[in-house]
């Protein structure tokens, strides 16, 4: 909590010192600004986060704050998602509660339709440099580095029917199938920066690498292979996740537009 509220205290900080720059051009002198960021990613998956998991996106938001001296501080947090999980039913879900189709019966004897997904979150701290060129002082390519956390599973969900609830997969029960796993994740991004004096016209697009050093959280796994089930997970083993891809954003600066011209008396 000390730390949150700390972070709290220097971000507000930061806007301060932007906002007290009223009598500067962003169209012609390098300034601090404040940016909110609205950002969306679309990702691969490398090393061992290849063999769980297909293509995914991330979408999520977070605060940069651009000194005077082009550096660049900013924190933010993304959700993961994604459609592909590799491997058939059976893979994913052991043979427990599978036929030998992969389906799974409901509570009334009925077959249930599953839907299994990629879900997780990341969230990080990071710190970077801007090299001027462009149309302004405050725009050019870039290059930041990030520590924070990440987080991946598998989501399983189901259509509800009356009286054909798959219980095997129900409430607490489906974080027995997830194989969720986190860890420090450690972050690598360049592109190119826009900045402008109108508010529409701020955006970035950057490639980016984050790799995860996950380990298990989940103590048990419910999967049953070859009739013997998977039981109790080693929670000390690690992993090497990795996404990289391309990233789009759009800043919202909370500077506000300066005129051309000033006037003194």
């Amino acid at each position: 909590m000390r730390r949150i509220f700390t972070t709290i205290i220097v971000l507000l900080a930061f806007v301060l010192a932007s906002q007290a720059q009223q009598k500067k051009s962003i169209m012609k002198e390098s300034i601090p600004v404040s940016m909110i960021q609205v950002t969306y990613a679309f990702h691969l998956p490398a090393m061992d986060n290849k063999t769980t998991y297909g293509i995914s996106s991330t979408i999520g938001g977070g605060f940069m704050q651009k000194t005077e001296n082009d550096w660049l501080l900013g924190v933010n947090g993304h959700f993961i998602f994604g459609s592909k999980v590799k491997g058939d039913r059976i893979d994913i879900l052991g043979e427990g509660i599978t036929t030998t189709d992969g389906e799974v019966i409901g509570g009334s004897g009925l077959m249930t339709s599953l839907a299994v997904a990629q879900r997780g979150l990341h969230f990080q701290g990071e710190i970077g440099k801007l090299i001027p060129c462009g149309p302004n002082p405050n725009c050019g390519v870039f290059i930041k580095g990030g520590v924070g956390y990440l987080r991946n599973r598998i989501n399983i969900d189901y259509e509800t029917q009356l009286y054909n609830t798959p219980y095997q997969v129900d409430g607490d029960y489906k974080y027995g199938y997830d194989q969720m796993r986190g860890g420090a994740a450690f972050h690598l991004e360049t592109g190119y920066l826009m900045l402008n004096d109108t508010r529409l016209l701020n955006w970035s697009i950057s490639l980016e690498m984050t790799w995860a050093r996950t380990h298990n959280l989940r103590a048990y796994d419910f999967r049953v292979f070859d009739g013997v089930p998977v039981g109790y997970v080693d929670q000390q083993k690690r992993f090497n996740d990795l996404y990289y891809g391309i990233r789009f954003t759009w800043n919202i600066p909370l500077y506000q537009r300066q005129p051309d011209t000033y006037y003194y008396n």
